[in-house]
């Protein structure tokens, strides 16, 4: 008995040390962190090396001090060390994520693919990995491609706001806009006030601002939202199945009746009929979940503070005014906006992928 007690006794005192050890390593990883933020490189390295043996089994510790390597660029000392961080139990899409990345920065993008793709089989549901896979193709001026590698990251993550981001940036800058006011929006409202959703916010103001053409004629109008191909073999075949430029452009072009001109306050008018009409049956065929939270948001009655609200980077001045007139109605929006059950929530089952 008393051989046992004492070996009992030496696991406890091991276990206590082991857990003591691990605490210590991550205060002192904290300390690291803050170093390294300020630019204190070698210091934040020295203090993540002692990390690392207080607790050799935490992938952390060596991976920050990859990280810290990649800030110096010293991209080949990084993937030494990343190659290694693999192997850690734990570890998470990032790990592969910044491994891709180094193989980017020293020009081999096939091991850069070859890295995200690997890390994509370990975590399927990682929506960072197809957006830096995109962003290869992207540099490559393969759009088609990162198109595709974006919308992928979509399907595997909804809620991963990059992606969005991407889509909306090549397609405001396309034929088909009407993609990129969509992407665009759902972005805005998974990053929140961040200097991305004021890039978008402006983005999405002038791409209405270009795209509405009112005409010296009264309700004379042109829309350059999207555009439609049909295809005559679909056609004989009875295809008669339309992409959503159609009931968009129609529904919209109904939304610009009575506006003469594009201003802030029209636009949300605009947007505001548009969903009207829209839901007057073209939800059924198209069901959308931009419009969808849209329609809930007029049912709450804070639709008019929400356009405001999400393009007001594209006009600060009106947007300001109408503040000033409107301000217990946009804290009512805000109000409503900020409660978790109102959150926009994307899901494989409602995500938009054209």
């Amino acid at each position: 008995m008393k051989w046992i007690f004492i070996a009992f006794l030496a696991m406890s005192v091991w276990s206590l040390q082991a857990q003591n050890n691990k605490e210590l390593a991550w205060n002192k990883a904290k300390e690291a962190i803050e170093l390294m933020d300020a630019g204190q490189i070698e210091e934040s390295v020295a203090l993540l090396e002692e990390c690392k043996k207080l607790d050799p089994t935490e992938h952390t510790y060596p991976y920050e001090i990859a990280y810290a390597h990649v800030i110096q660029k010293e991209y080949k000392s990084a993937v030494k060390i990343l190659q290694k961080v693999k192997k850690y139990e734990g570890i998470n899409s990032q790990v592969y994520q910044m491994l891709g990345n180094c193989y980017s920065y020293l020009g081999n993008p096939k091991k850069a693919i070859k890295e995200y793709e690997a890390g994509m089989k370990k975590f399927p549901n990682a929506g960072n990995l197809h957006l830096e896979k995109g962003n290869i193709f992207l540099m490559q001026e393969d759009y088609n491609k990162a198109v595709m590698n974006y919308k992928n990251g979509i399907a595997a993550e909804p809620m991963y706001p990059s992606n969005y981001y991407r889509l909306a940036l090549l397609y405001l800058s396309s034929d088909n806009k009407l993609n990129g006011l969509i992407y665009g929006e759902l972005f805005l409202n998974i990053e929140r006030t961040t200097a991305r959703t004021q890039e978008i916010s402006e983005l999405l103001y002038q791409t209405y601002e270009s795209s509405i053409s009112f005409g010296e004629k009264e309700g004379s109008v042109t829309l350059d939202f999207c555009e439609i191909t049909l295809f005559a073999d679909d056609l004989k075949k009875g295809n008669f199945d339309l992409p959503l430029c159609a009931p968009f452009g129609k529904n919209f072009v109904l939304a610009t009746i009575g506006q003469s001109e594009v201003s802030l306050q029209s636009v949300s008018q605009m947007r505001s009929k548009f969903i009207e009409f829209f839901f007057e049956g073209d939800e059924k065929e198209y069901p959308n979940v931009l419009f969808d939270y849209h329609q809930k948001m007029i049912e709450a009655g804070v639709f008019e503070a929400y356009n405001h609200y999400v393009l007001q980077i594209g006009a600060p001045n009106e947007f300001e005014q109408w503040l000033k007139n409107n301000e217990e109605q946009y804290d009512a929006f805000v109000e409503w906006y900020t409660q978790k059950e109102n959150v926009l929530e994307i899901t494989d089952k409602n995500q938009f992928l054209d």
